[in-house]
């Protein structure tokens, strides 16, 4: 029986002294390669096999991933960013991994909410490298001008719109709330501001937040959720005018949101984690040392409604998974438990400054000396991913077709209309369901 174990011990067998790895294979952007690198080289000297990496532009990897896994010419051991694992493990391209890790002892420590980002029908296809929370970020110098206690803890949606609109009220800031909305924003519009407050629109029982019903198999064309969403945007930009619709449009979104943050033109952020040290250049060259004065987070807040979630949550982020097709599954099975082998894989977690997604890691006295990082991470306790079942990007480009007509104008009802007929002209009226 095989066993993981850690250090100079990695990938050592049981079995016999002769038994020996197959040479393997590996593929992975260049951002990751600091992770991937000194773990390839702690494998060869434990195992005396061979590692092939590939080491590729992370521009055009995702497609690269894909059609390799699908040609059958995948390295054994692939880096994919985690939205895609859904997709991947329902065309039968990764293996399924609680079998293979049974006897690792380091596999207990992921959270759960962050092996569901990376499962598919009830089975983990890939183990998180990294991941990220969203929040509300808001500039606090706005919130001293407009009398708003701090630190901020809005508890309904009512509470960030009024929030909003007394930042608007008192400084004149063009963008009091600004909630990702549009083609432009891409994904952004959907995770970082549909999702999260479709996620405390309702009651989350029987699955009413979310864009797809997992039991009943079905894309949700109409629900509770999904028009209390669509109104809050029509709120935000429409009735209330609390943010310029212009900022969605802007030719480099990132450089305008830096600055207008700079120009404390912004009240509150709709975005993520990632913003400690995005918020004002996004490359960390100019990140203040006085930024917790300047800014500060909170947690989304539900909608208030009866049954609603308190705070919402919805991660992403990055995997490693096992080629379906790997040749000698157990030796590619061996690669990923070296590189995710706790030395290694804290050392990258702490020098990186990224979000843990194990609690051997994230409860570690020098992971908890980041005060942010260590309050942040505990967001992703409880933590969801996206609906990411095959045709998911679809569904996706749909919200934010819909986010985007609300934010010219066209009526709520009118976008969500065309919103249900898009998704059965897709998916066929027969995967499409409405709720009540």
């Amino acid at each position: 029986m095989k066993k993981f174990l850690t250090g100079a011990a990695i990938c050592a067998l049981s079995t016999s002294a002769t038994t020996a790895f197959a040479d393997v294979s590996i593929m992975y952007p260049q951002w990751i390669a600091s992770l991937v690198e000194p773990a390839i080289e702690q494998y060869e000297a434990d195992t005396g096999t061979t590692v092939t990496s590939t080491e590729l532009p992370v521009d055009g990897y995702d497609r690269r991933v894909a059609v390799d896994l699908a040609a059958g010419t995948a390295a054994d051991v692939a880096v994919l960013d985690s939205f895609m694992v859904a997709e991947l493990a329902s065309a039968g391209y990764l293996e399924a991994l609680e079998g293979p890790l049974s006897d690792w002892d380091q596999f207990q420590y992921y959270m759960p909410g962050l092996l569901d980002v990376v499962s598919f029908d009830g089975s983990v296809y890939a183990l998180p490298t990294d991941t990220d929370v969203r929040m509300l970020w808001y500039d606090k110098s706005n919130f001293e001008a407009a009398g708003i206690e701090m630190p901020w803890h809005p508890e309904t949606w009512d509470d960030v719109l009024d929030a909003a609109q007394k930042v608007k009220d008192a400084t004149g800031a063009d963008y009091a709330f600004l909630l990702p909305a549009g083609t432009k924003q891409a994904e952004a519009a959907t995770m970082q501001g549909f999702y999260m407050a479709m996620l405390g629109a309702d009651t989350k029982e029987g699955e009413r937040n979310r864009l797809r019903n997992w039991a009943e198999g079905k894309w949700i064309g109409a629900s509770p959720a999904i028009t209390a969403t669509a109104n809050l945007y029509h709120e935000v930009y429409v009735e209330r005018e609390l943010t310029e619709p212009s900022i969605n449009y802007a030719t480099d979104l990132s450089s305008a949101v830096r600055e207008a943050l700079n120009n404390d033109e912004i009240g509150i952020l709709a975005s993520g984690s990632w913003e400690w040290a995005c918020l004002f250049d996004c490359n960390g060259l100019d990140v203040p040392s006085n930024r917790e004065e300047i800014i500060g987070w909170t947690p989304w807040p539900g909608s208030g409604a009866e049954g609603a979630p308190a705070t919402t949550n919805i991660s992403g982020g990055w995997a490693i998974g096992v080629n379906a097709g790997a040749e000698d599954k157990e030796a590619a099975t061996a690669l990923l438990t070296a590189i995710f082998d706790e030395a290694n894989f804290k050392k990258w977690t702490l020098d990186n400054g990224r979000m843990a997604v194990r609690t051997d890691i994230s409860e570690s006295p020098e992971y908890m000396e980041n005060a942010f990082l260590a309050q942040a991470t505990e967001l992703a306790a409880t933590t969801t991913g996206r609906d990411t079942y095959p045709g998911y990007q679809v569904v996706s480009a749909l919200v934010q077709d819909m986010t985007g007509a609300i934010l010219d104008g066209v009526d709520p009802e009118d976008a969500l209309e065309e919103y249900h007929e898009a998704l059965v002209d897709e998916f066929g009226e027969e995967n499409v369901m409405t709720l009540e």
